[in-house]
């Protein structure tokens, strides 16, 4: 197959599609449909780039064909992926990492503002039209400054995150994502969760869905939160235990939590959804227009040096 003939075929419209196409390859878009219709369409494809929304397994693998030399992500997690057979089968993964962090970071103080100052609630009791007057226990909320801030994976979206909060008067503590991961400035380690836990006034978590992370928050860990802790989540939904999470804030222990994932998105419990303490968003945590074609480029730029070998 020559340079002119490679495909890439792309499962959603991207911000800076086009523009940032490598040279030598051929757009083809999915317009969506069933699980059967991406498999039709990924046949003959160099290159497929997929979203969180569409698992890459096997079955995907064969449909591409022979030709398959390179599946892309939309996104810094590869749990959608099946990054073994695609390793079997000589296809090389990549992602945006790396595009997204200050966004994320941003939306994850955003979360984290918004929970312990209630200002979706109180918001809400605005627009109801009630009466209101200043009082002096209106809406009492939690403020940051002179509190513990505990960031669970201090990677580039974490790194973000840690600096951001001292910039808001908060005692960082983080668990690195891996042992050897640099540390931010000012930024107190711990070698164990439970040890991060236990000193977190909130938490936040920033670490990739793996084996190993699958439900890593559990209830024993959320129960080592100080009373009335927050929790924010923009990693992946799995990583927390959410049926625990659920649990311990309606028995209190948990201040609130604010979440932009879930176990099983589309999905959010009832529970979580009538909770005036749950600040909830839908998976939108990157959703800036410079992180999405930001995204865009850095996940081309990646499949097209792939390409190149």
């Amino acid at each position: 197959m020559s340079a002119v003939e490679r495909r890439l075929l792309v499962t959603a419209p991207l911000p800076g599609l086009p523009a940032a196409l490598p040279a030598g390859l051929a757009l083809a878009q999915w317009p969506g449909g069933d699980r059967g219709s991406l498999l039709r369409a990924a046949a003959g494809s160099t290159a497929v780039l997929v979203t969180a929304n569409e698992p890459v397994d096997e079955a995907l693998l064969r449909a591409a064909g022979p030709g398959l030399r390179v599946v892309g992500t939309y996104s810094t997690g590869v749990d959608h992926i099946a990054v073994e057979a695609c390793r079997r089968a000589g296809v090389r993964v990549v992602t945006a990492a790396g595009a997204l962090a200050p966004a994320v970071a941003e939306h994850t103080l955003g979360l984290l503002l918004a929970c312990a100052r209630r200002i979706v609630e109180a918001d809400r009791f605005v627009r109801s039209g009630a009466d209101w007057r200043w009082e002096a226990d209106a809406f009492l909320g939690t403020q940051l400054h002179g509190r513990r801030l505990g960031v669970l994976g201090l990677g580039a979206i974490g790194s973000e995150v840690a600096r951001r909060a001292q910039a808001f008067g908060m005692e960082v503590h983080g668990l690195p994502h891996r042992p050897d991961a640099p540390l931010p400035p000012g930024v107190t380690p711990h070698r164990d969760l439970a040890g991060l836990m236990r000193v977190s006034d909130f938490l936040t978590v920033h670490v990739p869905l793996t084996p190993r992370t699958d439900r890593l928050v559990d209830k024993s860990m959320l129960a080592e939160l100080p009373p009335g802790a927050i929790v924010v989540n923009t990693s992946r939904g799995r990583v927390l235990d959410q049926s625990a999470l659920l649990e311990l804030l309606a028995a209190g222990h948990l201040g609130g939590v604010a979440l932009d994932v879930y176990e099983d998105e589309p999905h959010v419990p009832a529970e979580l959804r009538r909770d005036p303490r749950a600040v909830l968003t839908p998976h939108i945590a990157s959703a800036t227009t410079v992180a999405r074609r930001s995204m865009t480029a850095a996940v081309l730029k990646r499949i097209g040096a792939a390409l190149r070998g």
